[in-house]
């Protein structure tokens, strides 16, 4: 199977292989259904692109010490904490136009407002994981778009 190296962004370190080497078919998919609206990232930075791969880059390396801390939350079975975080998070993510990040942090924010079941909670929590490493494995293709 071949794969596409993206270069890494200066000053970051991914966190995980996948993040900068990626399957043909992994680049495809992150085209086709990208987790970050680029076009609509760029005019929330009001046109200026070194600013938005600046906050991506932030993003991507806080993302592991926020991953950490919602890892924690959930082991505690600390719904108060999940809920804050979650909030912190779908701000963020509004503001990074990753539109699949800000409705998975909504609805475990509600989730865990509600205390509910926790094995929904930590599905939601994997799928946090999984929507934040999309947006990590994409702030290279909007580099290079730039």
């Amino acid at each position: 199977m071949s794969t596409t190296t993206i270069a890494q962004p200066q000053g970051s370190s991914p966190t995980s292989q996948h993040a900068y080497e990626l399957t043909a078919r992994d680049f495809q998919d992150l085209l086709s259904a990208p987790p970050i609206d680029r076009d609509r990232l760029l005019e929330q930075c009001l046109g200026n692109m070194d600013f938005a791969l600046m906050l991506l880059e932030e993003f991507a390396k806080t993302s592991p010490s926020r991953l950490e801390a919602f890892d924690a939350a959930l082991a505690e079975h600390n719904n108060a904490a999940i809920a804050t975080k979650a909030h912190a998070l779908r701000g963020t993510a509004g503001i990074l136009a990753a539109n699949d990040l800000m409705e998975t942090c909504s609805n475990l924010e509600s989730l865990a407002k509600k205390e509910a079941d926790w094995n929904l909670t930590r599905e939601l929590v994997q799928q946090l994981h999984r929507e934040i490493q999309r947006a990590i494995d994409f702030v290279p293709v909007i580099r290079s778009m730039a």
